[in-house]
């Protein structure tokens, strides 16, 4: 399967038309099309893809099923790092920009959170 046949998949997969991603990737209908026909997408295109749906963005380059890549974690750059879900780095960037007082808020919540849906 190739890029163009991945992107198709995950198209079809996400319930989305070819206009959907084109808007997302500021392009046109068109050029979606032109995409899946040929498999020729530049590889920053896929990772707003990737980022935007959470899926890593490996899934356009192995032949694994699409279920292997929504869970998927991606591991920390650190041998000794945790792992982090796909798509969550951007997330992490944006709380680490934060001072230390409403980093500490958001942990309570995710701490809430975590008690509240681990019940």
């Amino acid at each position: 399967m190739n890029i163009g046949d991945k992107l198709k998949e995950l198209r079809k997969e996400l319930k989305i038309n070819q206009k959907e991603l084109g808007n997302l990737l500021n392009v046109t209908q068109q050029v979606i099309s032109h995409y899946e026909c040929t498999g020729n997408i530049d590889a920053a295109k896929l990772a707003v893809i990737a980022n935007r749906y959470n899926i890593d963005i490996r899934y356009f380059f192995n032949e694994q099923p699409m279920s292997y890549y929504k869970t998927a974690t991606l591991h920390a750059n650190s041998a000794q790092g945790p792992d982090i879900p796909a798509g969550w780095h951007e997330l992490l960037e944006d709380i680490s920009d934060l001072d230390f007082d409403k980093i500490r808020f958001i942990e309570t919540v995710i701490r809430a959170l975590l008690k509240e849906f681990s019940s």
